[in-house]
């Protein structure tokens, strides 16, 4: 499963790039309070699916970016759906 810190990261590195050096906790909303902007979405979304594979071609809603809290629930989530919809290699045909 997917660790944290690199999502806490890039979090981190869009505020500051903002002139944004306030602590934020997982859970702190970072878009619904102004925090990061629409442009940042952007950045988010082509880490996750860059580093964790998901896709947002059908789009993608910006409350499941909305904190790290958040993000790692869609990361687990979509990581979820993977394992589920993947064959089963335990079974062999006979």
């Amino acid at each position: 499963m997917s660790n944290r810190q690199p999502v806490r990261q890039l979090i981190q590195t869009l505020l500051q790039t903002k002139g944004d050096f306030r602590a934020f906790s997982d859970s702190d909303p970072l878009f619904s309070s102004g925090r990061l902007a629409s442009v940042d979405a952007l950045e988010v979304v082509v880490m996750l699916e860059q580093d964790h594979g998901i896709d947002f071609s059908d789009g993608f809603n910006r409350d499941d970016l909305d904190s790290v809290d958040s993000l790692m629930n869609l990361i687990q989530s979509r990581w979820i759906e993977a394992q589920s919809a993947a064959p089963d290699m335990t079974q062999h045909s006979r």
